[in-house]
């Protein structure tokens, strides 16, 4: 397929997709965990890498998209309990470091896609002891990108997961806004809620910033990265939270659309699949109108 480019670098197979102009394109890591890396948008770079982490197996990649599932957020301890047994699980799952398959490639009229699958394994038995598969599509026109998430539970028992993404954006943050409807934020590295009645803005000084917008009730979040490049993060309900994260002294601010909370199992905040049942969630990046 002409949109279609697949290429190896440093040993890892890459594959990049184009629009139907060629002027937007995405590139995607299937064994990295499905991971977008990169994400242009009518000439606009849009995410954040840090290249070393990509190519280097034993790291967490720092940037692009990455996939949280079957668990986004802190788990204490590194350790769960599913089927009354517990079970070893990083923080944001393990999707992230699994080998995922390409399932196909989409061709619609207006937009171009590829769809990627991880199914359960012996290695996905080791944290999860559930029967799934776990399909990732992503599609792209000129000015959107999209990304739907698609679970289904072949497993006997009821499955319990609560997934999300990590967008890392690249952006200046002094010219960094964001705009939500939401009434309660909790600051995750000041462990308190914050009045958001006086919240102005986010204070990149400090040397993280992790806070919790619980319950959004836009589908739409307006992000402003820089001057010349203001985008909107729509979602669907699935995706009830927004995370905001960042380091001092990196050009990246994450804003994370996540279905549950960190440490959501404590107090069996999950969403839970019939055996049998098909999950779908979806959001999408566009480029705002100016």
């Amino acid at each position: 397929m002409e949109f279609v480019e697949k290429y190896l670098e440093n040993g890892l197979e890459l594959v990049k997709i184009y629009s139907k102009t060629k002027s937007s394109y995405f590139t995607v890591a299937p064994e990295r965990g499905a991971i977008v890396v990169l994400l242009n948008l009518s000439g606009k770079e849009i995410l954040y890498l840090n290249e070393a982490t990509l190519f280097d197996r034993t790291k967490n990649i720092r940037g692009g998209i990455p996939v949280l599932f079957p668990i986004c957020g802190r788990v204490v301890d590194g350790k769960i309990f599913f089927k009354g047994q517990e079970f070893e699980m990083k923080n944001h799952g393990f999707a992230r470091d699994s080998s995922f398959n390409i399932a196909g490639y989409i061709d619609m009229p207006d937009k171009n896609g590829i769809a990627l699958r991880l199914s359960s394994s012996e290695f996905t038995k080791r944290f999860y002891p559930y029967d799934f598969e776990l399909l990732m599509q992503y599609l792209l026109s000129d000015e959107m990108f999209e990304v739907k998430m698609i679970v289904k539970n072949e497993d006997s028992s009821i499955m319990p997961f609560y997934a999300g993404f990590h967008p890392y954006f690249l952006c200046n943050k002094d010219e960094f806004t964001l705009k939500l409807e939401c009434e309660k934020c909790f600051d995750d590295v000041e462990k308190r809620f914050i009045d958001l009645q006086d919240f102005k803005e986010i204070d990149f000084s400090k040397p993280e910033v992790n806070l919790d917008f619980l319950d959004v009730g836009s589908s739409e979040v307006e992000i402003t990265l820089d001057r010349d490049k203001k985008i909107v993060l729509l979602k669907d309900e699935n995706f009830k939270n927004i995370v905001v994260w960042s380091l001092k002294d990196f050009d990246f601010v994450c804003v994370e659309p996540w279905m549950g909370e960190h440490e959501g199992y404590i107090n069996n905040k999950f969403y839970y699949l019939e055996p049998g049942a098909i999950f779908e969630g979806w959001f999408a990046i566009k480029l705002a109108n100016e």
